[in-house]
């Protein structure tokens, strides 16, 4: 069985307790980074043994799948959140369907749901964008394309290029459009942003710096608009 575990976005009191008996009863746990997974077991006391995944590698989705063909529990964990969730897992658990051997995924934390429930958008029905493409047209198609569906959407962004994204979002979407932002997600330095793209970006713009991974959200102009903001909820 290959079982794909959340793990904490950065607050370890997330950790399912689920997630941490599949963990300790591994045969084998694959992993982004040793090193920060290593923090995670040994926080919780796991010691089962911690591999690194390349998912540009086939010989690691070899050696994984030969274990998990062997009939042995092997996990699959990302730095955080969930695997294959704008993470690596996602091909080698197409081969591993292909073959007809046994995966379940596990639920727990993701930055996705818990960033579109907080947002006060409407959840029924999303889109989910991931990372958006660098260069500025394919982003701003993509936007674009997106928009048409009339639904929210749910972009990942680094600190780097957080502004631009607005930037770019309000000049397809219109500055007035609503949106949501979120960083550091289940941190101590958790904060939300929310108001216009215009607004956004103008608060995210006039500071000093900016930290931590982001979450962005946004939905084509609605008649009657949202409240206008200040752009920082707190």
């Amino acid at each position: 069985m290959l079982y794909l575990v959340p793990t904490p976005l950065g607050n370890l009191g997330d950790m399912p307790p689920r997630a941490v008996e599949v963990l300790r009863g591994a045969s084998e746990v694959y992993c982004e980074d040793t090193r920060r997974t290593r923090v995670l077991f040994t926080h919780f006391g796991i010691e089962s043994p911690l591999l690194r995944y390349n998912d540009k590698d086939p010989r690691s989705e070899d050696r994984l799948l030969e274990k998990v063909r062997s009939g042995a529990p092997v996990a699959l964990v990302s730095d955080s959140g969930l695997p294959c969730v704008s993470d690596p897992g996602a091909r080698v658990v197409q081969r591993a369907r292909r073959e007809g051997l046994a995966v379940t995924a596990l639920p727990g934390p993701s930055a996705l749901t818990a960033a579109v429930a907080g947002s006060g958008f409407p959840a029924d029905s999303f889109v989910f964008l991931g990372f958006l493409p660098r260069r500025p047209g394919p982003r701003r198609r993509a936007i674009e394309e997106a928009a048409r569906l009339g639904k929210t959407m749910i972009v990942y962004e680094s600190p780097y290029r957080v502004v631009r994204l607005l930037d770019e979002a309000a000049t397809v979407l219109g500055r007035s459009a609503p949106g949501a932002a979120v960083r550091e997600l289940s941190k101590i330095h958790e904060e939300w942003f929310w108001g216009t793209l215009g607004e956004l970006s103008r608060s995210l713009g006039a500071r000093e710096s900016l930290l931590g991974e982001f979450v962005v959200l946004m939905r084509p102009p609605l008649r009657g608009g949202i409240e206008e903001g200040d752009g920082k909820e707190d």
